[in-house]
């Protein structure tokens, strides 16, 4: 509209179509630079917005690493604690195997000591000695001289001999009361040699063939005892309660209730 009313006073009045070009060229001047600031000033604008944007994604990214940086030292620690844990474990393992290879040698060196004790006690056997000649003649030979003989030898650690005389006892005086003590240290001379198969034999005959005697309750007592030293101890077990049972006054009863009690774990029977 402005360039139509210019060009119609150009047309009309030089003069005035110069100083109204001119006015134009302002004025069209003015409006490119509003235009232009105006645009610079929405560029400044949206530079500041991404500056901002960035900034924020600075400080996010940042937030972010730190993070990182936390999961890897964690996840570092968790794998340094895997590694402690796992060699602590073989740790632990290798000392389990090793106590119990100390049990079972343990457990073997007691069961040695038991059998020592059940055998060491006794002295190696002593060979049996020639059987004695025959006493010159009108020398009269008594049980109670036999036994007596029989007795030195035993005491003296000739047990061989001893059960040869004590055998002759039983051979020639059968009936007489010396007969029952007699079989008894037959029976332990045996079991002092370590023969425990040989002295279950003969402890077993005083109670059945002298069922009334007074060593009876010591040859049961002695009767278990070898038994046990067979490792048969059921059959311990069920003579010494023989004992407690039927013979309940005796010294060999006390003697068989602390035997069973020691099977038992320390409880004794009535």
């Amino acid at each position: 509209m402005v360039t139509r009313l210019c060009e119609r006073f150009v047309c009309t009045s030089p003069l005035l179509g110069v100083v109204l070009l001119a006015a134009t060229a302002a004025g069209c001047g003015t409006g490119e630079k509003a235009r232009r600031e105006a645009e610079m000033a929405a560029l400044v604008k949206q530079v500041e917005e991404l500056k901002k944007g960035q900034d924020q994604i600075a400080k996010d990214v940042g937030k972010l690493a730190g993070e990182l940086k936390a999961l890897d030292a964690q996840a570092a620690f968790l794998v340094g604690e895997t590694k402690t844990v796992a060699t602590d474990r073989e740790q632990l393992k290798a000392a389990i195997q090793q106590q119990d290879g100390a049990v079972r040698g343990l457990r073997t060196a007691l069961d040695e000591t038991n059998q020592k004790v059940a055998t060491l006690s006794v002295p190696p056997p002593a060979p049996l000695a020639p059987k004695p000649a025959a006493p010159p003649p009108g020398r009269a030979v008594t049980a109670e001289k036999l036994y007596a003989t029989a007795m030195a030898n035993f005491r003296a650690d000739e047990h061989g001999q001893a059960v040869i005389e004590f055998t002759e006892l039983i051979d020639k005086f059968p009936k007489h009361t010396l007969a029952a003590s007699a079989q008894y240290w037959i029976g332990e001379a045996y079991y002092r040699q370590r023969d425990f198969n040989q002295a279950v034999t003969e402890f077993q005959k005083v109670p059945d063939l002298y069922p009334q005697s007074p060593p009876v309750a010591e040859a049961l007592l002695k009767l278990g005892m070898c038994y046990r030293a067979l490792h048969d101890l059921p059959r311990a077990r069920e003579t010494w309660e023989q004992v407690v049972k039927s013979h309940p006054r005796t010294e060999a009863a006390t003697q068989a209730r602390a035997l069973l009690a020691s099977l038992s774990g320390g409880r004794s029977p009535r």
